[in-house]
């Protein structure tokens, strides 16, 4: 026996994996939960169109600490603003919560207060003064902070001072054990200082401590302390796991950007000189003003996605929107592309893909619609316009502009739902702007967007990876209608993100292993499946071709409790057996539990297994194990 026939036939043993007709255990496979069922696939596509990389499309939105996150930044509220409780909640006491500043030293001797009179940004600045007397040291902290050592950061803050004869002492320390420190000497303006600071030794929770002997008045604002090493700004860890999911188009949007119950939202406010930008909260988390729309651009760059960037549509005229467009798009002797190249980034981010309006509707957003898309068409006709929901109002008013129509599914779980769904919206294009071809963009999908309290912890688990990829089956199967898909959320977001990070470290949910499988192995070509139980409660089956049309990739979703038997039939590919290559999404504890998920403590308890199975014939017998998604990948002639 072989090292790799002895490593298949323990992940066999420990899942409950198939083996190929005439190996031990086929005789099992086939009568397993009654008759076998036979699901041949057909050489015929299912429709002319192509699978597109954007139906496994990413979303982000300022959203509690989604952005936060991602963003490499070690400090809260540098800018003083004040932290705010946000307007959700999981589990509630034992939420996510950030780390305030707090008074430090001789506090009984200070005064603090927020001032108002003379802010770097945002509202106020951070005031201490320390009472006349006998000398007195007193400052501010804030705790919580992951340090490596030998790893440099980089401090700064913008500060000034009265009566102040001494430097200002910046330390990472714990308790009395100090890891690295710098002194300031700040004068009477503002300035913004700035020291690499390499902490001596690792601490995940180590406190700043920024502190100057008075009798003396400080003065602080925009306090960062950014890891030297960040991929323009955003956690390199982030940036690789993102990467990974090969998402093809990433939407920013979401209810901040055009709620006007959540604030007035202003895209301007994001985009120049981090330092002069104006802070914000969006669901209640204050927001750092580092990451704005230009560096969601350039992390999209970075990650091989299109970014597709919501417009504000309450509140906002067709000029605004157009504005937007400009500078983003604009030449550098346009008016707003000149801003851009004074905000240093001369060359047009030529962004493509545009959504007006977030979740709008009515009467007031189809009249105004039609002006959006022409002011924005005017200042770059080659960019992709897409609506806000799709109803008949908006195509007749504005369909010869658009490009897509954007539905929200957040109950995917009933498929059935999201199928008809899709065909309602076909029939609403088809019956209003007949010969147009709109497709079909569903800019927000999940298998829930609210169930705030203990309920929604169904999103980090093995059962919602599995009702997303039944959901990319049936967007597989309406290649032809769907070519863009955002699930949402990207990070965090109570339960919804994929990605799971805390202060230092990551985990991937299970849903994140399952789109990585689709992103990463799909074919481009939709195939029809001979086999009425290929579509039914227990098992749901997607058969793509490579673009080039040497690889057969099936994508079989069993979400019961107990494995299901198929026959796969591959004769119209050829009568020879094939070496096909497997991954397994399970349980690798096998619980038979659907609420299984990954964690801090065992990030890969949910996670992909590969093998190797070679097939005698065409037609081989597989065991699907219970709550699973399984990756077939056959070469074809």
């Amino acid at each position: 026996m072989t090292a790799r026939s002895g490593i298949s036939i323990f992940f066999a043993a420990l899942f409950g994996l198939p083996v190929a007709n005439g190996g031990p255990g086929a005789e099992q496979a086939a009568t397993a939960n009654g008759a076998n069922t036979v699901i041949k696939i057909s050489r015929a596509p299912l429709t002319t169109a192509e699978i597109s990389p954007f139906q496994y499309g990413q979303f982000m939105e300022y959203l509690c600490d989604l952005v936060p996150s991602m963003w490499a930044e070690k400090l809260y509220d540098g800018s003083f603003e004040g932290l705010s409780p946000y307007k959700v909640a999981f589990l509630g006491p034992r939420d996510f919560r950030e780390n305030p500043w707090y008074p430090s030293g001789a506090v009984n001797r200070a005064e603090y207060a927020l001032d108002r009179t003379e802010p770097v940004s945002g509202s106020v600045a951070q005031r201490i003064a320390a009472k006349d007397g006998a000398p007195c040291t007193v400052g501010i902290s804030q705790d919580g902070i992951a340090l490596e050592g030998g790893k440099a950061c980089l401090f700064s803050c913008y500060l000034r001072q009265r009566a102040l004869n001494g430097p200002v002492l910046v330390r990472l320390h714990h308790v009395d054990k100090v890891y690295a420190s710098c002194e300031f000497q700040p004068g009477a303006a503002w300035k913004k200082y700035q020291a690499k600071l390499v902490p001596s030794a690792t601490d995940t929770r180590a406190t700043l401590s920024i502190s100057f002997r008075g009798p003396a008045v400080l003065w602080l604002d925009n306090a960062s302390l950014m890891p030297e090493e960040t991929v323009g700004g955003w956690r390199p860890d982030v940036v690789a796991a993102l990467r990974d999911l090969k998402p093809g188009v990433i939407r920013f949007g979401g209810s901040t950007l055009d709620d006007a119950n959540l604030g007035d939202f202003e895209w301007k406010d994001t985009v120049g000189d981090p330092d002069r930008r104006k802070p914000f909260r969006a669901w209640g988390g204050l927001q750092p003003t580092g990451p704005g729309l230009e560096e969601f651009i350039q992390l999209c760059r970075r990650v091989d996605a299109e970014p597709l960037i919501c417009v504000r549509f309450s509140r906002r005229t067709p000029r605004d929107a157009a504005d937007q467009v400009q500078y983003f798009n604009g030449a550098a002797d346009t008016p707003m592309g000149a801003l851009r190249a004074r905000n240093g980034h001369p060359e047009p981010y030529r962004v493509k893909y545009w959504q007006i309006g977030n979740e709008r509707a009515g009467k007031d957003y189809e009249a105004e619609l039609a002006s959006f898309c022409q002011a924005m068409k005017q200042v770059d006709p080659s960019i992709k316009l897409l609506s806000s929901y799709p109803t008949a109002g908006v195509l007749r008013a504005a369909g010869q502009w658009l490009d897509y129509v954007c539905p929200h599914h957040y109950d995917i779980a009933d498929l059935k739902g999201a199928d008809n769904d899709l065909a309602r919206v076909a029939g609403l294009i088809r019956m209003h702007q007949p010969g147009r071809d709109i497709r079909i963009a569903v800019t927000e999908w999940n298998t829930t967007g609210g169930d705030w309290g203990l309920r929604r912890a169904r999103l980090w688990t093995l059962e919602n990876a599995l009702a997303c990829s039944r959901y990319h089956n049936l967007l597989h199967r309406h290649a032809d209608k769907v070519e863009i898909a955002n699930r949402s959320n990207l990070t965090n977001s109570f339960c919804s993100g994929v990605i799971r990070t805390d202060n230092h470290r990551l985990y991937k949910t299970p849903t994140y292993y399952a789109q990585q499988l689709y992103a990463t192995h799909a074919g481009t070509r939709p195939l029809k499946i001979e086999a009425a139980a290929s579509v039914a409660p227990g098992i749901d089956v997607s058969a793509t071709l490579s673009a080039r049309g040497d690889r057969l990739i099936l994508f079989v979703v069993n979400d019961t409790l107990s494995a299901q038997a198929r026959t796969l039939d591959l004769s119209d590919f050829g009568e020879e057996g094939r070496n096909v290559a497997v991954w397994t999404l399970t349980d690798r504890k096998g619980a038979g539990e659907p609420d299984v998920t990954n964690s801090f403590g065992d990030p890969e308890r949910v996670s992909p297994v590969s093998r190797e199975l070679k097939t005698t014939a065409a037609g081989f017998d597989y065991r699907f194990p219970a709550l699973s998604l399984t990756v077939l990948e056959c070469p074809v002639r």
